[in-house]
């Protein structure tokens, strides 16, 4: 290839990221062009689904809400904790968590692997594939609190297949709160699935209305962002914009 080619391909690559700026640009002014941005709010669901939180400091996983471990579960998040140190197998895993399960409160099982998942320490899949498994096995209902742990978990590992399952199931249940709603993007976002993520966007729309009375945070930026790159990469921008003149997002100039 010449140097003119080069040239060329360089100026037309150059081209295509100033479109999508400027289209990324005008999008974030239509949508929050009414809102003040203000510094995220501590303890809210939505921001903490919003900020990734990683080792190499990119979009890896969610912040998860970290929770002081009670009185009552210390003892099963201590024995889990110090199996997952020996690196054991998924299925021994999730031997180890039915047997200390069994040693909880009746009633308390959800409780307990809700405190396991909300001790800031990342789960891997195995852990996470384990407990989806005890839930099964066991028969037991995950509250809507574990549900968004174990997705905040699988999209942080990248179990894209378990997370659909399990939102098919939390949405089933109930009206997913705002927090699982902005998961559902992410997650679309980050599996480059642009179907998914344009059927997320009336999620966003009321989660943005739902949240009118707060002040938004800034980093809805950051997500509406990727999602405009996800759109352009596919040559769905139209159909994107028409989903967010349905869902009245768009404010006028």
């Amino acid at each position: 290839m010449s140097l003119i080619e080069v040239a060329v391909n360089a100026v037309f690559a150059s081209q295509t990221e100033i479109i999508v700026f400027v289209f990324a640009f005008c999008f974030h002014s239509l949508i929050f062009g009414k809102h003040r941005f203000a510094p995220p709010a501590k303890g809210s669901k939505v921001v903490e689904a919003l900020h990734p939180k990683g080792d190499s400091g990119r979009d890896a996983s969610p912040r998860q809400t970290l929770q002081p471990v009670s009185g009552v579960h210390s003892s099963f998040v201590r024995a889990v904790s110090s199996l997952l140190r020996l690196d054991p197998s998924q299925e021994g895993v999730r031997l180890e968590i039915s047997k200390q399960l069994g040693l909880s409160a009746v009633g308390m099982e959800i409780e307990a692997l809700e405190a396991l998942l909300s001790t800031g320490k990342p789960m891997s899949a195995k852990v996470l594939t384990a407990i989806r498994g005890v839930l099964q096995t066991q028969g037991l209902q995950p509250s809507i609190r574990l549900y968004e742990l174990l997705l905040r978990g699988c999209l942080a590992t990248r179990l894209f297949d378990d997370f659909s399952e399990l939102l098919a199931e939390a949405e089933a249940r109930a009206s997913a709160p705002p927090s699982i709603k902005v998961l559902a993007l992410r997650a679309a976002v980050q599996a480059s699935d642009c179907e998914a993520a344009v059927a997320c966007v009336p999620g966003l729309a009321s989660t943005l209305k739902s949240s009118s009375v707060a002040t938004p945070s800034i980093a809805y930026a950051n997500l509406v962002q990727q999602l405009v790159r996800l759109a352009a990469d596919n040559g769905a921008l139209p159909r994107l914009l028409q989903e967010l003149r349905s869902c009245e997002l768009l404010n006028p100039w």
